[in-house]
């Protein structure tokens, strides 16, 4: 069963599979969808009673088993929640389920089993057969993520812009348990208001802290001194040098790549470098006016896209608002300069991929060779 399909049948109250297996890699899911299921079909006050989880230890299957087939006082559904049952040993996990599944689930009671492994997962199901359930959870793909962050401020009461959406997953990443806290904090500020850029920047700032989009920027910026600083800070919190080179010179060929197309085809790309000098102008201010201008103009640029070669589209990222509010800082470099920077760049990449002695003084000194030279 596919995620969406469970939420519809939670909301309908036509959920009819008493043991449910909860599969896939992403844990957040999954805690989230048994919260989901408490708030739907159990009353606050039968909680107490009613909500159970434990683990797979050899004390705690047989524990278990008593109470789903004990007395309950009252007529609410019972959940238990059975933590890492493919943890358990093949016999310890082979008794509990032919105890569970012989003895027969008690009405309105769901067992819910929390799994890793995909042969565990079959295990149960396989055990309980049309009685059960399987849904993989899974954490949505990059250019979901978006999607994702809008529907849980959904969810919460609120709503959520798009550039708001894409800044909160550019300062946060995507881990989705993170995410979901921040969403959460950001909807009780909002106080039923929709959720803007600058409610993102004000109540999320505090994590971006040196960080690799602070690197990014800063060295787009040209700004030797603070790229320096926030290289510093991460190569010492250990964020691997590895990674912020890939993203660095993935960064520099986007730029050389976007210089490439204006030399190439100026009549296409010569007004979206256009709006991306008015862009940069304004790109520092963060005023009601600046920041509707800024969404004009990225607005403009995507329409511009609109009427260009899907392929030329796609290598310039055009229609990727993460990507293309910080598109103005390859004007601060010159083709020529990252045309001679080329062969440096795919050394360096060779040399991080063949591993070095000190990838990270190595990276520090690209930084600040490559920012001591100025854009021609």
């Amino acid at each position: 069963m596919e995620l969406t399909a469970f939420e519809k049948l939670l909301k309908s109250s036509k959920l009819n599979y008493p043991v449910l297996i909860f599969a896939g890699p992403e844990n957040f899911l999954k805690e989230k969808a048994f919260s989901d299921m408490v708030q739907s079909l159990v009353p606050e006050e039968d909680r107490p009673d009613n909500i159970t989880r434990v683990g797979s230890s050899a004390r705690e299957l047989p524990d278990v088993l008593q109470q789903i087939f004990s007395f309950t006082f009252n007529a609410s559904p019972r959940l238990f929640l059975i933590q890492d049952i493919d943890a358990a040993t093949a016999k310890q996990r082979r008794d509990f389920l032919d105890k569970l599944s012989h003895g027969g689930i008690p009405a309105d009671t769901f067992i819910i089993f929390i799994v890793s492994d995909t042969r565990t997962a079959g295990e149960v199901a396989g055990k309980f057969k049309q009685q059960s359930e399987r849904i993989d959870f899974w954490a949505p793909f990059a250019n979901q993520l978006g999607a994702w962050v809008k529907r849980q401020a959904n969810e919460l009461g609120a709503e959520i812009s798009n550039e708001a959406a894409d800044f909160l997953i550019e300062l946060v990443g995507s881990d989705l348990a993170t995410l979901h806290q921040e969403i959460s904090k950001l909807v009780l500020g909002a106080r039923g208001k929709k959720i803007g850029l600058t409610d993102v920047k004000a109540g999320v700032a505090y994590l971006r802290q040196d960080n690799i989009f602070d690197f990014l920027e800063a060295f787009g910026q040209r700004n030797r001194v603070r790229a320096l600083r926030c290289l510093e800070t991460m190569l010492n919190s250990g964020e691997a040098a590895q990674k912020i080179w890939f993203m660095l010179s993935r960064q520099l060929r986007e730029f050389k790549l976007i210089h490439s197309l204006l030399r190439d085809r100026p009549d296409l790309f010569e007004p979206v470098f256009s709006l991306l000098r008015r862009y940069a102008q304004i790109a520092s201010k963060s005023d009601f006016k600046a920041n509707q201008e800024k969404k004009n103009l990225l607005s403009e640029i995507q329409q511009i896209a609109g009427t260009m070669p899907e392929t030329l589209v796609k290598a310039a990222s055009l229609q990727q608002p993460g990507k293309l509010r910080n598109l103005y800082l390859a004007l601060n470099f010159s083709f020529a300069e990252l045309s001679v920077a080329t062969g440096r760049i795919l050394d360096t990449d060779l040399a991080f991929k063949s591993g070095m002695a000190d990838p990270g003084a190595s990276l520090q000194r690209f930084t600040a060779e490559f920012l001591a030279t100025q854009a021609s």
